[in-house]
């Protein structure tokens, strides 16, 4: 068996441009192919539209997980939710990045840029990459998502 690629889609708006190359790069570094949906600068940008591309290619299943990032999280996280099969998770401290996985199987990490520090999100950002979901009879509520 061969091991599995890993891949991740990320996207920002202005708020979290610099916190998204931070990510982007300790991804880089560590074996992560990126997909890096926008946005490329600091210039005022609306987050739906990067937020949009992210949740279609986890709804769709050309990638399995990303990561979205804007000013508080916030916005990002109400957009992905809306894509069908797409669990996206505002985690601003350790223990909601564990349970995201976990118990919800979260698809999608949000970090507020304007909230997290650099060396917090990157830790976040480990933990959740690196905590497996449980299944069992968190299987059965997750199953109740796809119903609605």
């Amino acid at each position: 068996m061969g091991e599995q690629k890993k891949q991740i889609a990320m996207g920002c708006d202005h708020a979290a441009f610099r916190l998204k190359e931070i990510v982007k790069a300790y991804l880089l570094e560590n074996g992560w192919q990126v997909e890096d949906a926008g946005t490329f600068g600091e210039q005022s940008v609306d987050y739906p539209d990067f937020g949009m591309k992210v949740a279609g290619l986890v709804s769709g299943g050309t990638i399995d997980k990303g990561i979205l990032l804007c000013g508080t999280g916030l916005g990002m996280s109400m957009v992905a939710n809306r894509f069908p099969g797409v669990r996206a998770a505002l985690c601003h401290d350790l223990f909601a990045a564990i349970m995201s996985r976990r118990h919800n199987d979260a698809n999608i990490l949000v970090l507020g840029g304007r909230v997290v520090g650099d060396v917090l999100a990157l830790e976040i950002v480990k933990t959740w990459l690196n905590t497996d979901f449980e299944g069992g009879r968190h299987q059965a509520r997750l199953d109740k998502f796809d119903r609605i």
